[in-house]
């Protein structure tokens, strides 16, 4: 959408200063603010231009003007400056990062946490998308006489430990032909290429036990599935809930019950944004009813070859260009963390 400078410069001027008191913006307001000249006539009328174009809307007569979602675009897009975080929020981050447990729970729970009390949003991080993960080493140890113990490792350094019941006992020289013909066939391929194609990557076998190689294709999809419960952390409830927004009942049950369907409603919409840059989604951009009257800002993290997807979600009322800043900080300072080794 094509606007001249006027155009620009009060429609941004409407925004922040809706950002910052909640409040619809009046046209005396905006000449005030401006400090040029340009009567409040003028820019009434240039208000009622970006009303046309339905970058603003107005909410009763007497009111003053509230942007739309594609107002909150069009400035995201083209009138937004660039910020980065002061030096204190980053050392307030890494002060929290860094330390703690070297487990990644530990670190995603941490993290959602800074986020939301950064943002005084909701933080949000969802665990990394393992079946990513391409498989390095695939161990088999006898426990008992009809359990086995199945160690199947990721190159990202994560490890699943899995005991399996079988029939019959297998002698250990035949259990470590067995995991030299699976880590000789499967090695080398993402757990969803094992879950997809094990039965052929595994059929004509000349080596191990026939039985302990049927059953483990039988078992596939839950022995390579390292995302039987896609985990998913959040923080900074209380934050959100007291916004301006929220201050309606009907409103404030909305987010409480979007945070209770969290992983029917935020989880699908993180793994939306699953892109390798800042995801921006605007209220009506969300093709979830429940989403309308929220952004969301996210961005990747990285665990070795797998990603994970980490950001903030808040009304479309809010301090855009310090919440990309933020996201990026925080992704970039979680996928450093996360790749130095020693994680568990």
């Amino acid at each position: 959408m094509e606007l001249v400078p006027r155009e620009c410069l009060i429609l941004e001027s409407v925004i922040q200063n809706f950002i910052e008191t909640a409040n619809p913006v009046g046209s005396r307001l905006i000449a005030k603010k401006l400090k040029m000249c340009l009567s409040p006539a003028t820019v009434r009328n240039v208000l009622m231009d970006l009303e046309d174009k339905g970058l603003l809307y107005q909410p009763h007569v007497s009111a003053g003007r509230i942007p739309t979602d594609q107002g909150y675009r069009v400035f995201v897009d083209k009138l937004m400056k660039r910020v980065k975080l002061s030096s204190p929020e980053k050392k307030r981050i890494q002060e929290n990062l860094d330390g703690i447990v070297q487990n990644v729970d530990v670190i995603l729970i941490r993290a959602s946490q800074v986020l939301g009390e950064i943002s005084k949003q909701l933080g949000v991080v969802l665990a990394p998308r393992f079946f990513q993960g391409v498989c390095e080493n695939i161990k088999l140890i006898n426990m008992s006489e009809n359990k086995i113990l199945v160690v199947i490792s990721i190159k990202s350094g994560l490890v699943r430990t899995i005991i399996m019941e079988i029939a019959t006992s297998v002698s250990d020289e035949r259990l470590e032909g067995t995991a030299r013909v699976l880590n000789e066939r499967l090695c080398g391929l993402t757990l969803r290429e094992i879950k997809e194609s094990i039965d052929q990557r595994l059929k004509d076998v000349g080596e191990g036990d026939i039985g302990l190689i049927k059953l483990i294709i039988n078992s596939a999809d839950d022995l390579f599935d390292f995302d039987e419960h896609q985990v998913f952390h959040f923080g900074g409830t209380h934050h959100i809930v007291g916004q301006p927004e929220f201050a309606n009942q009907n409103r404030a049950m909305k987010i409480l019950e979007l945070i209770e369907n969290k992983r029917n409603i935020i989880v699908h919409v993180l793994n939306e944004c699953l892109t390798n840059s800042i995801s921006i989604m605007i209220g009506g951009e969300n093709n979830i009813e429940s989403m309308k009257d929220f952004s969301v800002i996210s961005s990747t993290y990285r665990l070795g070859d797998i990603t994970g997807v980490l950001g903030i979600l808040g009304p479309t009322r809010m301090q855009y260009a310090k919440m990309i800043a933020l996201v990026d900080y925080m992704a970039d300072s979680m996928s450093d963390l996360l790749n130095r080794g020693n994680i568990n």
